[in-house]
């Protein structure tokens, strides 16, 4: 199969090399768009061949089964454009999905801008935060957005404003062939000095909270009902529950970490049986907020 494209394609990627839950099998292909033309042009020979593909960017909030995926894998970090503009009472930031969030807040900051300080310790790209409507410390990543534009299935752009998408509690209307290009935010500007001290308790309560020193896809499971389901899941009494080398952290419930082996089908029993236990204690149902990729059912 011939790639016209300027981008780099790669046959039979694992993607526990791509992930940072480090666990996953092979995809059919993985593959780095240039620019977005080079985006455009891979979903129609995508589409021309008969290949399903999914969206890609740092990996951060996906487990890949350990079969992996008959799948194309479309990793847009290359995506890296940046525009600014005045407007009235603040600042209009249009910025690329491939950005990495915390990379894109840093650059943000010494601009002066507010508005994106507290998601500083949410790893990722901005598309990603988009797609999950990723948030932290009370903000989610939708109270700043203005616009986003998008490739479709179809590799058509389309553009969205705030009012026309349907954003709730870690999900969007983003789907997993749907790439996102840019986000248009709105910020404030303030003080550096103001936006640091915020960044500095971000990190700070992160270092904390959350088991840094260790693979993991963030948060496993969402709030139910506005309480976080780290407390229904400590209540239950599954601090470090173990299944192969996936383990329930000491140090903050709701993430599994990988001990060093860990496969993604251990991490996959773990879930489910964290949800059944939970369930039988508490009578409560848990929903994964991170992505399972080639599970069955």
């Amino acid at each position: 199969m011939e790639w016209k494209i300027k981008g780099k394609v790669v046959p039979k990627a694992k993607m526990s090399r791509y992930t940072s839950m480090k666990v996953g099998g092979p995809v059919r292909y993985l593959i780095y768009p240039r620019d977005e033309n080079d985006l455009i042009e891979v979903i129609k020979i995508l589409k021309v061949e008969g290949i399903p593909w999914r969206m890609l960017g740092n990996g951060t909030n996906v487990i890949v089964s350990d079969k992996g995926l008959d799948e194309a894998v479309i990793k847009i970090t290359r995506l890296k454009g940046f525009l600014i503009s005045e407007v009235q009472k603040g600042v209009t930031v249009r910025a690329a999905a491939g950005w990495s969030l915390k990379n894109l807040i840093f650059k943000i900051v010494n601009l002066g801008l507010s508005g994106l300080e507290k998601l500083y310790s949410i790893p990722g790209t901005l598309g990603g935060a988009v797609k999950m409507n990723a948030g932290s410390f009370g903000v989610s990543i939708s109270d700043v957005v203005l616009s986003v534009t998008y490739l479709n299935c179809d590799a058509e752009k389309e553009k969205l404003s705030r009012e026309s998408i349907n954003f709730s509690y870690r999900s969007s209307p983003f789907l997993s062939d749907m790439c996102i290009l840019d986000v248009e935010m709105a910020l404030i500007p303030r003080t550096k000095t103001e936006i640091m001290s915020q960044i500095e308790f971000v990190l700070n309560e992160r270092k904390k909270r959350h088991p840094i020193d260790l693979p993991s896809a963030g948060s496993i499971f969402k709030a139910v009902n506005g309480v976080p389901a780290w407390r229904y899941i400590e209540r239950s009494g599954l601090k470090g529950l173990r299944i192969g080398d996936a383990c329930v952290s000491e140090k903050h419930a709701n993430f599994i970490v990988n001990l060093g082996n860990a496969t993604a089908q251990d991490i996959k029993l773990l879930i489910d049986k964290i949800k059944k236990e939970v369930y039988e204690k508490e009578g409560v149902i848990l929903e994964e907020e991170v992505e399972l990729w080639g599970f069955d059912g």
